[in-house]
């Protein structure tokens, strides 16, 4: 490749917010837990919470990684890039539409308790993340090489 495709650089920028976003996210949960450790008072559903985010929190560091690292090999035009930002992005636009069915069923976990419905917030989080997600693979698709024919005509 000669030319870093808009589609690339469109796929870059926004794997990178999403990765920054993550990242920030790994670091608020961290924060929280020496928080609570040091004597923050919380009540045992949210105690109970944070100790269940503790233990995905290396996936989440990971994700951010993985997406940072992505969107900086989509700008560089490495021949990987693609791929991993394409299965960064399929994992969470999968997860979000998991997501958003179980909110929307009833199984929010972070709903408060005894509430009527899902939170609102935790809708928009959610859906805000599937379509940046989703974005992400329709702009990679666009970036991919036309085939062309034998004779190198475009197909």
């Amino acid at each position: 490749m000669t030319t870093n495709h808009p589609g690339r650089i469109v796929a870059g920028l926004l794997l990178l917010a999403g990765g920054f976003v993550v990242a920030v996210t790994a670091f608020a949960i961290a924060v929280a837990k020496v928080l609570v450790d040091g004597g923050v008072h919380v009540s045992n559903t949210d105690a109970r919470l944070l100790s269940d985010l503790m233990a995905v929190l290396p996936f989440v560091i990971a994700f951010a990684v993985v997406n940072v690292a992505a969107a900086i090999g989509l700008f560089a035009e490495r021949g990987w890039a693609p791929s991993i930002a394409a299965g960064a992005a399929t994992i969470a636009t999968i997860g979000g539409v998991i997501g958003l069915v179980l909110v929307l069923v009833g199984r929010d976990p972070f709903a408060p308790i005894g509430s009527a419905g899902p939170s609102t917030d935790g809708v928009e989080i959610l859906v805000a993340f599937t379509v940046l997600y989703a974005v992400v693979l329709l702009a990679l698709a666009a970036a991919r090489p036309r085939a062309t024919s034998i004779m190198g005509a475009s197909a």
